[in-house]
């Protein structure tokens, strides 16, 4: 490929969580507005796991310093991931979402905007929604889960936030997204949050998130619960990075799912909504409070569409006289990948590709 861009959607399209290419090349319009063509191609000669600069140089026979002003430059434009380690300062490759495409919050503009939405409409999520494992898992709100239900960690948000060294907020950016599209969001905006297991003060250099203390953080999704926004994180069992508050006219993956006629199918999740017929007055609160439209109330007693509902447990706290609650879905036995590099693997074999050139 004679394309600088046209290489770099064959490499970010061999990572496992894909990068789909489309007949009208729009594909290729949203890497144009991303890079300039000789930061796709150093892009598409990158490496997940990280090099050196000296590496680089070495590898690809090019002069360490004229690579290292580019690379800091490329970090900044949010194109790859820089760090600092025990050999050194890093450079990587990463996958175009979740990645490059939340790295653009400060540079997004109604133009590139656009390019996304046409591309995520005409993509229709390609592999990464449609082959196992699915990206995200539902948070299932915990007020809403029946005691005597056994909670595992990856299932609670406040255990995930507890176990972390550093906290941040970033801006939601499928929310400026469409802000940017003229559909402005009704819910909180910065609701975004991401987590460090391992390392304190994680987020000080980071210009797109802003630290803040564990309390915040919970603060902060408490907020998001009482909003009505669904927490949503990447689907492995430790080592989650973020969660996101999600809602399905702004997030790329509920909007995706909402209307795909099975969301729960897509998104995992455990749990269903139950309904106490005792309890429950038809007060139609609930409906009105879930984005699904799993919830009706066709003869004063709400009822639940089993294939809609994603077991979130949103509308449970709306539900003025408690007749809401979260039960074991039937024949449920989802477990997660225990690591994002189970998950990398495990979704490498479902799409048939092979990315270990990129390791």
């Amino acid at each position: 490929m004679d394309d600088p861009y046209e290489r770099l959607a064959a490499v970010l399209d061999k990572i496992p969580n894909s990068y789909t290419h489309v007949e009208d090349g729009t594909h290729l319009k949203v890497l144009r507005w991303i890079f300039s063509p000789e930061e796709a191609d150093l892009a598409s000669m990158m490496k997940l796991r990280g090099e050196t600069v000296e590496e680089l140089a070495t590898r690809l026979n090019r002069d360490p310093d004229d690579l290292l002003k580019m690379l800091e430059v490329m970090i900044e434009k949010g194109q790859i991931r820089g760090w600092n380690s025990s050999t050194g300062r890093r450079y990587a490759l990463i996958p175009f979402a979740v990645g490059i495409y939340e790295e653009q919050l400060d540079r997004m503009d109604p133009e590139f905007a656009q390019l996304v939405e046409d591309y995520f409409i005409k993509g229709r999520g390609g592999d990464l929604f449609g082959t196992e494992p699915a990206i995200f898992q539902v948070i299932s709100v915990n007020q809403a889960v029946n005691t005597e239900l056994e909670i595992h960690p990856y299932e609670a948000a406040e255990r995930i936030i507890g176990g972390a060294k550093s906290w941040g907020m970033r801006e939601c950016i499928c929310k400026k997204h469409q802000d940017l599209l003229e559909n402005p969001c009704s819910y909180p905006t910065s609701v975004c949050l991401v987590m460090s297991q391992q390392k304190e003060n994680a987020f000080d250099e980071d210009e797109l998130t802003a630290t803040i203390t564990k309390e915040d953080s919970l603060r902060i999704l408490r907020e998001a619960e009482e909003a009505g926004l669904v927490h949503c994180t990447m689907n492995i069992q430790e080592g989650h990075s973020y969660i996101c508050n999600c809602c399905t006219c702004c997030c790329n993956v509920l909007r995706a799912v909402s209307v795909s006629g099975a969301p729960h199918a897509f998104v995992k999740s455990n749990f269903l909504a139950a309904v106490d017929a005792d309890l429950c007055t038809g007060c139609e609160t609930c409906v009105d409070r879930c984005q699904f439209d799993a919830l009706s109330v066709p003869d004063g007693i709400c009822i639940v569409d089993k294939n809609n509902c994603i077991g979130c447990g949103v509308c449970s706290l709306a539900c003025p006289e408690d007749a809401l609650s979260l039960d074991p879905r039937e024949g449920a036995k989802h477990s997660p990948p225990e690591s994002f590099m189970d998950w990398m693997t495990q979704k490498a074999t479902s799409r048939g590709v092979d990315p270990s050139d990129l390791l």
